[in-house]
């Protein structure tokens, strides 16, 4: 049997540990919600960085059209474009995308080692759970919520219960004390609605800098995203493109 483990916030997340795991990051209100708009909205790759510098300097990797998105302990950066998924609009071109941000990717770049990576958010939790449940093999999964600049974060606290609660009707899963306690927080946030992830210390941030919107954005896109956002060479793709590699 299958056993889920919930990290709270990327500052718990043992790397060596996740090599033989499958692992997933959640950043519900920025990172990764983000990524899977932009993977929904023709954007070939998604690339991640730990910080603005990092980000710029891979710019320069690419030939064609990109987009650079960032945010720094909620704050906009000059030349980037705010990483709010109100924000992402079609792409004809299938460029690619550079994001950095003071969580989501920086718990990406913590989870790399893992055997498999998938990025999540409430917008396709249920897509990333199906597609971990038709794996054939026994490792254990771990969801690691990205946190809140070294704090715990309800909303993707939430977004790990998602996952948990997918999974253990689908099949026979071993949730750890963290991932019971994440499913049932997830089961009564969605009976309010979400509601209840308006109050929480993350969107009182993002209201203070102006992005009220985004919170909203992706409370009601809650499982409307079909995108299974997939870790693959050093990049973000959806996971049907990565089959066809």
């Amino acid at each position: 049997m299958r056993k889920v483990h919930v990290v709270t916030q990327k500052e718990a997340v043992n790397e060596a540990k996740l090599a033989s795991c499958t692992a997933v990051v959640i950043d519900v209100f920025l990172a990764t919600s983000t990524i899977a708009f932009l993977l929904e909205n023709n954007y070939e790759s998604v690339y991640t960085a730990k910080d603005s510098q990092e980000a710029l300097a891979m710019t320069s990797r690419f030939d064609g059209e990109y987009i650079l998105l960032g945010e720094t302990k909620g704050e906009s950066i000059a030349g980037f474009q705010y990483p709010d998924p109100c924000l992402i609009t079609p792409n004809k071109d299938t460029g690619a995308a550079v994001i950095c941000s003071t969580n989501g990717t920086i718990a990406i770049e913590r989870a790399k080692q893992a055997k498999q990576l998938y990025i999540s958010s409430l917008v396709n939790g249920h897509k990333v759970a199906e597609r971990i449940h038709q794996h054939t093999d026994n490792s254990s999964i771990v969801l690691i919520c990205a946190g809140n600049d070294d704090r715990f974060s309800m909303e993707d606290f939430v977004g790990a219960g998602q996952i948990a609660e997918h999974l253990i009707t689908r099949g026979e899963y071993e949730l750890s004390d963290a991932a019971k306690l994440a499913r049932d927080t997830y089961n009564d946030a969605m009976a309010d609605s979400f509601r209840n992830l308006l109050e929480c210390e993350t969107a009182s941030l993002l209201q203070s800098f102006g992005f009220d919107a985004s919170m909203d954005f992706v409370i009601d896109h809650h499982e409307k995203i079909g995108i299974v956002p997939v870790f693959n060479g050093g990049r973000i793709v959806r996971e049907n493109k990565q089959l066809k590699e």
